[in-house]
């Protein structure tokens, strides 16, 4: 289930920018397969590591499943 999404945190030919764009819409995928909010937490964590100015930590729905480490190097 999660493999798509770390085959793409992997890759190197693809901006990290974009990696994380496509690991975000692979989350919402899983989530709408399994009608339940299962990939936030790996999402949010790959994505931080990808582009940790990514639009997603602005939202309350992500901001939940922030690590302590993630709140305070955005703060």
């Amino acid at each position: 289930m999660f493999k798509d999404i770390f085959d793409v945190y992997k890759m190197e030919d693809i901006s990290p920018k974009t990696r994380a764009r496509i690991i975000i819409k692979l989350g919402e995928a899983i989530n709408y397969e399994y009608a339940s909010n299962i990939s936030e937490p790996i999402v949010c964590e790959l994505v931080f590591l990808l582009d940790n100015s990514n639009e997603i930590f602005e939202k309350e729905h992500y901001q939940k499943h922030m690590t302590q480490e993630m709140v305070d190097y955005l703060s």
